[in-house]
Formats: structure tokens, sequence, C-alpha cells
């Protein structure tokens, strides 16, 4: 489970300082490349709803640490893929790239 490769409080801190436009665009990334549907992740994760996991993805909210972990789980993917900028990684703000 990725909450035991990284501590819930730490979760916490890293969502409080990553930049919601980050997390709200490797969230899509990473329900698109897993190939899921809003109504599919969100029966994965226990019953989350389509409207919710919208608003998380349009980076209207920031998730919460037990939300991003199981969306973690949910996609496959490392807790930290949602919070920390990796070269190599496609830039989630390609408007950034023109300035």
């Amino acid at each position: 489970m990725s909450e035991t490769t990284i501590g819930i409080d730490e979760v916490r801190r890293k969502i409080k300082d990553a930049p919601l436009p980050l997390i709200a665009a490797r969230m899509r990334r990473a329900r698109r490349h897993a190939d899921i549907s809003h109504d599919a992740i969100g029966q994965r994760m226990g019953g989350v709803t389509r409207q919710h996991l919208i608003k998380l993805e349009q980076g209207k909210h920031r998730p919460g640490p037990e939300m991003l972990i199981r969306y973690a789980e949910a996609t496959g993917k490392p807790v930290d893929y949602f919070l920390v900028e990796e070269s190599g990684e496609p830039n989630p703000f390609p408007e950034d790239e023109a300035a």
C-alpha cells in the first residue's frame, strides 16, 4: 500500500506544498493513462462520486491524503507521482513553456 512507503503526515505536508495545478494534471493524466472512467475509478476508490473526481482533476479541490492515497492505488501510481515534479515527465503547465 502506498501509505506504508510514505507516511500519512508526509503525504499531508506534500499535498499542502505541491502546486494544485500539478496535482490536478497528474490525477487526470494517471486516470487517462490507466484508461479508467470517472465512474470506474470512483468505484475502485470505494464510492467516490464522479462529480468529486472531476473537481479534483480540474483543480477546484485539493485532495486530502487519504483520498490521494486511494487515487494512487486505483491508478497504480505512487503517491509522489501526484506531488513531485520529475524530469522526463511532460510539463503539466504547457502554457509556461511559451514564456
